[in-house]
């Protein structure tokens, strides 16, 4: 197609397609996929950006409403002036939209897996690392490809009766349980949902996601903890801690423990050992690509939940330091795309604004949220951990408190909201749990 030090593209495709969208506009039916970048040249992905936006806004298309939308964004003379877009028309007179898009589609997909296999080869990884950063860029290079999914409803409505009547015959629903039932019946956790966990620092927010990844452990699902923030040792104390009732504070200390904490210890030990399905990764600073790679293999290797701890701590190579709002916007977009594509739920971490102390109500509100209007935008719930002790101003008070907590899910896309405030912190073992079952 092309001498082999130019990258692979069609030129004479790119015209063509660009001719027959100006000369009819309803050939975009045939190309409504494509997108700017697939185009090889900068001209015609100005052009082609151009007539998507006209499109988008209703607009016809033809040579002179093109070239004067391209002269009021400054952009004719960039593309060769209103010459070169008669030229294009004058020289296409044979219309098979279908087979340039393709042919552009494929030049896009070659030169794309080329230039990132050239970046694997430059970036000095080895080994495990380098094939699992080739699985993951490979991938995403499809992954950016959208595919159809449509179906009759009366060829799936069959297997979904199936799955109503399943969970109506099951005592414990159809939905994967957390621990805590109120929760888990306005979340109905299950496929794809990013569900975000915020609090104040101090908190508890990764207490509590430790608790439910435990949880829903012992409820035979098999859990992937991507642990940014602490260390394994921190997450892998916690864990013995909540089984084995020891005070983790106790841990790592000389003769701290008994013989009977000792005892109890090993046997918690022996408990994850036998039966512990969660797989953790406690990697430390990430970038965004990273987290991706992550969690694709920990769905390959079977999980069907991810805990993420915590969004402040993953980086974005493509965003330049400082740009907090552009870093948790794009990272958050990314990781809700994540769980769409692995089809499954990711429990997001993520931290609240200082000027929530500074309210008379200290418990938390959507807009409290760092960067609130991305992250409330993508993620499918929210949830807020809440320890009213942690504002306590007397002794007196936080001894009243102590333990205390509200679990408060301020936004539920496919549900009802929900305020919990019979949950229990205990603070020796950092572990959360509901203080009376009542109803459920």
């Amino acid at each position: 197609m092309n001498d082999c030090t130019v990258p692979e593209h069609s030129l004479d495709a790119e015209r063509s397609l660009l001719a027959s969208l100006i000369i009819n506009n309803k050939f975009f039916e045939d190309c409504e996929y494509l997108e700017p970048c697939a185009f090889y040249k900068r001209a015609h992905q100005t052009i082609f950006s151009t007539m998507l936006d006209m499109k988008a806004k209703g607009q016809e298309i033809d040579l002179v409403s093109l070239a004067e939308k391209l002269k009021v964004g400054k952009q004719l003379d960039a593309v060769g002036g209103a010459g070169y877009l008669s030229q294009l028309v004058d020289t296409s007179s044979v219309f098979h939209c279908k087979e340039y898009t393709r042919i552009i589609q494929e030049c896009y997909i070659t030169r794309e897996t080329k230039f990132r296999c050239m970046s694997l080869i430059s970036s000095g990884l080895k080994g495990d690392e380098l094939v699992e950063r080739a699985c993951a860029d490979i991938l995403s290079v499809r992954s950016d490809q959208k595919d159809d999914d449509i179906k009759r409803v009366r060829d799936i409505v069959i297997e979904h009766v199936d799955r109503i009547e399943a969970a109506n015959t099951t005592a414990q629903g159809y939905y994967y349980k957390t621990g805590f039932p109120g929760i888990d019946r306005a979340l109905r956790i299950l496929d794809g949902k990013l569900i975000v966990v915020a609090g104040r620092p101090g908190m508890g927010k990764t207490a509590l996601a430790v608790t439910m990844a435990r949880n829903l452990d012992n409820a035979g699902v098999v859990v992937g903890f991507l642990s940014i923030e602490m260390p394994e040792n921190e997450i892998m104390d916690r864990w013995l801690s909540m089984e084995s009732g020891v005070d983790s504070k106790k841990f790592g200390r000389y003769r701290a423990m008994t013989p009977d904490d000792v005892v109890s210890v090993n046997e918690a030990g022996r408990v994850y050992h036998d039966r512990c399905q969660i797989l953790i990764d406690g990697s430390g600073s990430l970038d965004i690509v990273d987290v991706e790679r992550k969690c694709r293999k920990m769905v390959r290797t079977g999980a069907q939940v991810v805990f993420v701890d915590q969004l402040s701590q993953i980086g974005n190579r493509q965003i330049r330091a400082g740009e907090k709002t552009a870093l948790f916007t794009e990272n958050t977009t990314r990781i809700a795309r994540l769980k769409k594509e692995l089809n499954i739920p990711i429990f997001l971490l993520a931290q609240l604004n200082r000027e929530l102390r500074n309210r008379s109500s200290k418990e938390p509100i959507l807009s409290d949220l760092k960067q609130s209007g991305q992250i409330e935008e993508d993620a499918d719930a929210v949830l807020f951990v809440h320890r009213p002790e942690e504002y306590a101003e007397t002794d007196e008070e936080k001894e009243a408190l102590a333990g205390r907590t509200i679990l408060k899910l301020a936004k539920n896309r496919s549900g009802p909201t929900f305020r919990d405030d019979r949950i229990i912190f205990h603070h020796q073992t950092t572990y959360f749990y509901q203080q009376s079952n009542g109803d459920f």
